[in-house]
C-alpha cells in the first residue's frame, strides 16, 4: 500500500519530470509567493491577505518571509525529516472571514478521479517536503467539495474561501487554520 508521504513524493517527481520534458524550469526550493499588492475590494469580495496577517499583531514584527534552509536530504532518504516548530498562535480576527491568499499546494488527498480535495496551502515552494514545514500558524488546511485538478504543484495559486481558526493535524504536519475553499486560480506573477 502506498503511503500519503510516498504518494506526495512520487507525485512531485512525476510533475517535475513533466515540467522538464516541456522545457519548464520549476521554482527553486523555498521560492516564495510574491507579496500581495493591496487593492480596493467591494464589501462582498474576498479580502486579499498575505502570510504575515495569519500571525497575531504582536508576532508580526518577528515575521520572516524567507523559508528556513533545508536540513535533510532530498525527501528525507538520507536522514530524519525536518521537524515542524509548533506555533499555534493565530490572528483570531480572521475567524469566519472570506479571504483570498496566495501559496503553494501540498496535496493530502487525491481521489480516484485525480482531483485534490484536501491540501495544505504553504507560503513557499518545497514546504513539507524539502525544508522544515512552516509552523502551524503559517499553514492553511484547505478542503474543497468538488476538488481541483492540479496542472502543477510548482505553480503558486490563489485560494479563496471562508477561514476558520481551527487546528488540523496530519502525518505531514499541523495547520492552525482551515479554509473551506470555493475558488482556486493560478497566481499570475
Amino acid at each position: 500500500m502506498i503511503t500519503k508521504r510516498l504518494f506526495s513524493a512520487l507525485f512531485a517527481a512525476v510533475m517535475l519530470l513533466g515540467m522538464i520534458a516541456q522545457g519548464i524550469t520549476p521554482p527553486a526550493i523555498g521560492a516564495q509567493v510574491p507579496a500581495v499588492t493591496p487593492k480596493n475590494t467591494a464589501p462582498a469580495a474576498a479580502r486579499e491577505i498575505d502570510w504575515d496577517e495569519l500571525l497575531p499583531l504582536d508576532a508580526r514584527e518577528r515575521f520572516a518571509a524567507a523559508p528556513p534552509p533545508a536540513v535533510h536530504d532530498y525527501l528525507g532518504e538520507g536522514g530524519m525529516a525536518a521537524q515542524q516548530v509548533m506555533d499555534f498562535s493565530i490572528n483570531k480576527t480572521l475567524e469566519g472571514s472570506n479571504i483570498k491568499i496566495p501559496g503553494f499546494i501540498v496535496p493530502l488527498d487525491v481521489g480516484k478521479d485525480g482531483l485534490v480535495t484536501e491540501f495544505f496551502l504553504v507560503p513557499y515552494f518545497g514546504a513539507c517536503i524539502h525544508v522544515p514545514p512552516p509552523p502551524p500558524n503559517q499553514i492553511v488546511y484547505v478542503r474543497m467539495a468538488k476538488g481541483v485538478a492540479l496542472d502543477s504543484i510548482y505553480e503558486a495559486y490563489w485560494i479563496t474561501g471562508r477561514m476558520k481558526t481551527t487546528n488540523k493535524t496530519t502525518r505531514l504536519g499541523a495547520a492552525a487554520y482551515q479554509l473551506d475553499a470555493n475558488k482556486v486560480e493560478i497566481y499570475k506573477y
